[in-house]
């Protein structure tokens, strides 16, 4: 009898062990859909998710601006490859990342269309990707010194 105490206590223990996970499910993140740009964010604060847009609604060219990279979509396959959309372009590529230390990296294949600005920033803001955060409905994505970012949502595309 008291074996079997041992036993089911142990085995009560078990959820909690496995909740300790620090972790992240990178294809519960990654690999739940097409996402789309949301918008770009400077003076960052990375711990706390937030940061200055860099197109507001309140203006004429920066309800243009977002009209256009909401449309610019990121696609990732659990194979490790991704595929872009931008101004009726695409472009693919193969990602990594670990959901230890949350970090991220693309890497390009060819030269994407990088003629019009909005194409530029999005290419240049995967290139220098380092870390993200996020769930399956939200992600961010930023450079080494996490003071600007990209966010993302899930998309209708």
């Amino acid at each position: 009898m008291k074996r079997i105490k041992n036993l089911l206590s142990i085995l009560m223990l078990l959820p909690f062990l496995w909740s300790c996970n620090d972790e992240d499910d990178i294809n519960e993140i990654f690999v739940s859909g097409t996402w789309n740009v949301v918008n770009y964010f400077t003076k960052a604060d990375w711990d706390k998710r937030n940061g200055e847009p860099v197109y507001k609604l309140n203006t004429v060219e920066g309800q243009n601006a977002l009209k256009n990279i909401s449309q610019f979509t990121l696609t990732f396959s659990d194979d490790g490859t991704f595929k872009a959309t931008m101004n009726n372009s695409t472009f693919e590529g193969t990602w990594q990342a670990d959901g230890k230390d949350r970090t991220v990296h693309f890497n390009i294949k060819g030269s994407p269309n990088t003629s019009s600005k909005h194409n530029k920033e999005f290419v240049e803001t995967l290139k220098e990707a380092t870390f993200y955060q996020g769930d399956s409905q939200v992600l961010l994505i930023a450079p080494s010194d996490k003071e600007s970012y990209i966010q993302f949502k899930h998309g209708t595309n």
